[in-house]
């Protein structure tokens, strides 16, 4: 599905993540596993040269976000990120909730607040959002004003807390820090449709998520 000028959205079947692919050199996050072939399928589909992905971003350590992710590793031969406060293990990554069998990539490069991830049209900065999970991050390319909000902020609620490692005044705080953002023209959460300008799933709704954070 293309989400806005060279984003596609993979994956998000099932209990799996959103998986963007950006540029065809950047994956966001890569699902629990259960659709790696399906995604390979959808890059095909859209032409995307599977040898031009360097690197697969993870927004945090949820198994939902990143089971797929030394699939994707070994498959794509690019390199993994996640935040220094990101922890990839079975206990963080709450596998047992999804009733899988977490077996982590192996980190490449650790990401810290203010870094900056370039691609051909993009350039996302990364701001630590931590609440859903100690390790959470979001993406702000303020260029184009597209946020990649993880699972802190979706267009129809926001992220839980009531898992291990999460904490609602942190998320309070993260998500006021989004609110606080120039105006948003595309939000692609971790989950659920994204919503911008171009496609007819906005309607309002980045406005309308924004309006309720206090």
């Amino acid at each position: 599905m293309q989400i806005t000028d060279n984003i596609l959205l993979l994956n998000g079947a099932g209990m799996d993540s959103n998986v963007y692919c950006i540029d065809n050199e950047l994956l966001v996050d890569a699902g629990t596993g259960s659709f790696v072939e399906e995604t390979l399928e959808q890059m095909d589909r859209f032409d995307v040269d599977k040898n031009n992905i360097k690197k697969i971003v993870l927004t945090h350590e949820h198994f939902d976000h990143t089971g797929a992710a030394k699939d994707f590793k070994e498959k794509l031969g690019a390199k993994v990120l996640i935040h220094d406060e990101a922890e990839l293990t079975e206990e963080r990554s709450i596998s047992h909730a999804f009733d899988g069998d977490f077996e982590p990539p192996e980190v490449d490069e650790r990401l810290s607040e203010g870094d900056v991830l370039s691609t051909k049209n993009y350039s996302f900065k990364v701001l630590h959002t931590p609440g859903h999970s100690p390790g959470s991050i979001s993406l702000w390319d303020e260029e184009s004003k597209v946020l990649i909000s993880g699972d802190l902020l979706f267009i129809d609620g926001f992220g839980r807390t009531d898992i291990p490692g999460g904490d609602e005044e942190t998320i309070k705080e993260s998500l006021r820090r989004i609110k606080d953002l120039e105006e948003i023209s595309a939000l692609l959460p971790g989950h659920g449709t994204p919503a911008s300008e171009e496609n007819i799933y906005d309607d309002g709704a980045i406005e309308n998520i924004l309006s309720q954070i206090q």
